[in-house]
């Protein structure tokens, strides 16, 4: 009885699909891509079939249930940044090389960059004093030799 039920079921679900007519306009639905499997349901109703003739007591009630859902997404390259910095698992880059065969003592470099830069801070305020001091002196001697009277500058080289 199961087995007419179901075989009813499925005509009733199929009959539309053939009876669409696919030079309508209508596209031509793929099977393959619905998710259903043919001989998966051929087995299901062979399976409910051989049951009902083992079945013979009408008060014996044989009920499976099958819950289907949706496969949860499987995000292969989730984490990894391939538009920044090397993918892993990948060949090392000359950076890394160098690194790896470097010893430590010899990758540190002979100066320290805070040093370097205050270094070059100071040769640069140094030097602005330098100039800042002639051009004192120079605007001190023109004036001198125009006869006003000024103070002398104060800066020394």
């Amino acid at each position: 009885m199961r087995g007419v039920g179901v075989l009813i079921v499925l005509v009733g679900l199929t009959g539309p699909a053939f009876a669409q007519n696919p030079a309508a306009g209508d596209p031509a639905i793929d099977a393959t891509k619905l998710g259903v499997d043919l001989s998966r349901i051929q087995r299901g109703l062979r399976l409910a079939e051989t049951r009902e003739k083992a079945s013979v007591d009408g008060l014996r009630l044989d009920v499976s249930i099958q819950v289907y859902g949706q496969a949860p997404r499987i995000e292969v390259l989730k984490g990894i940044d391939l538009f920044n910095g090397g993918v892993p698992g990948t060949a090392p880059s000359h950076r890394q090389m160098i690194e790896f065969w470097t010893p430590p003592i010899y990758r540190s470099p002979g100066l320290p960059i805070s040093a370097l830069a205050f270094w070059a801070a100071n040769q640069v305020w140094q030097k602005s004093k330098k100039t800042q001091c002639e051009e004192e002196i120079a605007n001190y001697r023109a004036l001198v030799m125009q006869g006003v009277n000024v103070s002398a500058p104060r800066c020394t080289q």
